[in-house]
C-alpha cells in the first residue's frame, strides 16, 4: 500500500519509467521550423547614386561693355524680372556726342555728294560740246569717290556710336530672379564689371556624371534616372547627354530638367539621383540567407509542400548551385532551379537533404 502511494507521488513530479508496469508514452519528435522564399528571375542592372546640387537652368552675369556712371538702378536682390525689362541705365556723354557728330558728318557728306554729282553731269555735258575739259571731269569723279568713302565711314561711326549708346541700357535677356546685386546708384561701373546676376528658376538643372559603361548602356538600352528631394520623388526629364567626356574626369555629363514653376525647389539644394540601366540577360536569384555551403560547394534546400492543415510539411531537397554576383540585394545563382520554386531562406544549420520541416510565415513589417 505504501509503495503504491510513493509511486503515485513520484509520478506526479517526474515523467519517468512507469510504476508497477504502467506504459510510457513516446515523445513526439520535434519538427524544425523554416522560412521559405521564392526563386525569382531578375534582369541585372548597373546603377550609381549621386548627391547633386540643383542649379538654375540659365544664369547670366550682367555687366556693361563700355562702362559709365549708373544713372538708374531699377532692381534689387530676389526681385523677379521679365524678359526685356530695363534693369540699369548708365550715363555716357561721349557716346551721345559721338553719335551726334557721326550723324552730322554723314548728313554733310551726303549733301556734298549730291552737289558733286550735279557738277559732274554739267562737266560731262560741257566736255561733249568742247567747252569743258577732261581734267575737270576726272577731278569731279575722284572727289565723288572720296565723298562716298567718307559717307561709308560716317555710317560705320553712326552704328558704333549707336551701339555704345544702347549699351548704356542693360535689360533682362530672359525672365528670372536677380540673385545678386553688386551695384549702387551713382557709382562708376567699369567695362566688364559684374553688376548683377540673373537666374532662371522656373526650371532647374541637374548635371549628372555618367561613367563610360553607363554611356554604353544608354546607347544600347537606355538609362533610367530617379531624382528624390526631401525623401520625395521629383519628376525630371533627360535634356541631353554629352558626346565627349569631360577633360581629366572620363565622365560624360548628362543634364536633367526639373520644372519648378511652383518654386518648391531652390537652386543650391541637394537632391539624390539614382541612375539605373539594364545589363545582360535575366538570371535566377535567391536571398543571400538561402545559400548554404558544403566546403566549397554552394547549395540551396528546395522545399516541396506535402500534406495539408496541421499535417502540412515541407520536403527538403538539396540542389547544388553556382554563385554569381549580387543583384538588387539578392544572389544570382545557376543550377537546376526554375522561377517560382521555393527554397529555405532561414532555418537550422543542421538541415539536410530529405528532412521534413514546417514553414512559418514571415512577420508583416506593418506589425512593427
Amino acid at each position: 500500500m505504501v509503495s503504491g502511494i510513493v509511486c503515485s507521488a513520484i509520478g506526479l513530479l517526474v515523467a519517468g519509467p512507469g510504476c508497477a508496469g504502467e506504459p510510457v508514452e513516446a515523445h513526439e519528435q520535434q519538427v524544425p521550423r523554416v522560412r521559405i522564399a521564392t526563386v525569382e528571375q531578375v534582369v541585372p542592372q548597373v546603377g550609381s547614386r549621386h548627391l547633386i546640387l540643383l542649379t538654375p537652368w540659365r544664369r547670366a552675369e550682367l555687366s556693361p561693355r563700355y562702362g559709365g556712371q549708373i544713372a538708374e538702378l531699377l532692381i534689387d536682390e530676389q526681385v523677379e524680372v521679365a524678359q526685356g525689362d530695363l534693369l540699369v541705365r548708365l550715363i555716357d556723354s561721349d557716346a551721345s556726342g559721338s553719335l551726334m557728330s557721326a550723324r552730322a558728318s554723314k548728313t554733310s557728306s551726303e549733301a556734298r555728294l549730291v552737289d558733286l554729282e550735279r557738277q559732274l553731269t554739267d562737266a560731262r555735258a560741257l566736255l561733249q560740246t568742247g567747252a569743258g575739259t577732261r581734267r575737270e571731269v576726272e577731278r569731279l569723279e575722284t572727289e565723288i569717290e572720296t565723298t562716298r568713302a567718307s559717307i561709308r565711314q560716317a555710317a560705320g561711326q553712326v552704328i558704333q556710336s549707336r551701339d555704345r549708346k544702347n549699351a548704356n541700357v542693360i535689360t533682362a535677356p530672359f525672365a528670372g530672379v536677380i540673385t545678386t546685386l553688386d551695384a549702387e546708384l551713382g557709382e562708376y561701373a567699369a567695362p566688364g564689371a559684374p553688376l548683377a546676376t540673373l537666374a532662371e528658376l522656373d526650371k532647374l538643372a541637374v548635371d549628372v556624371p555618367l561613367s563610360d559603361y553607363e554611356m554604353v548602356l544608354h546607347e544600347q538600352r537606355g538609362l533610367e534616372f530617379e531624382v528624390r528631394s526631401r525623401d520625395q520623388p521629383v519628376a525630371a526629364a533627360l535634356e541631353w547627354i554629352a558626346r565627349e567626356a569631360e577633360l581629366g574626369t572620363n565622365t560624360f555629363p548628362a543634364r536633367l530638367r526639373i520644372d519648378n514653376h511652383d518654386k518648391r525647389l531652390r537652386a543650391g539644394e541637394a537632391v539624390e539621383v539614382r541612375v539605373r540601366g539594364e545589363r545582360g540577360q535575366p538570371v535566377l536569384t535567391v536571398p543571400p540567407t538561402a545559400v548554404r555551403w558544403d566546403g566549397s560547394q554552394a547549395y540551396v534546400l528546395r522545399a516541396t509542400a506535402t500534406g495539408s492543415g496541421e499535417q502540412a510539411r515541407e520536403q527538403l531537397e538539396r540542389v547544388d548551385v553556382t554563385i554569381h554576383e549580387d543583384v538588387d540585394g539578392r544572389v544570382a545563382i545557376e543550377g537546376p532551379l526554375q522561377t517560382g520554386q521555393r527554397v529555405v531562406s532561414s532555418g537550422p544549420a543542421t538541415l539536410v537533404d530529405g528532412d521534413l520541416a514546417i514553414a512559418v510565415p514571415r512577420p508583416d513589417p506593418k506589425d512593427g
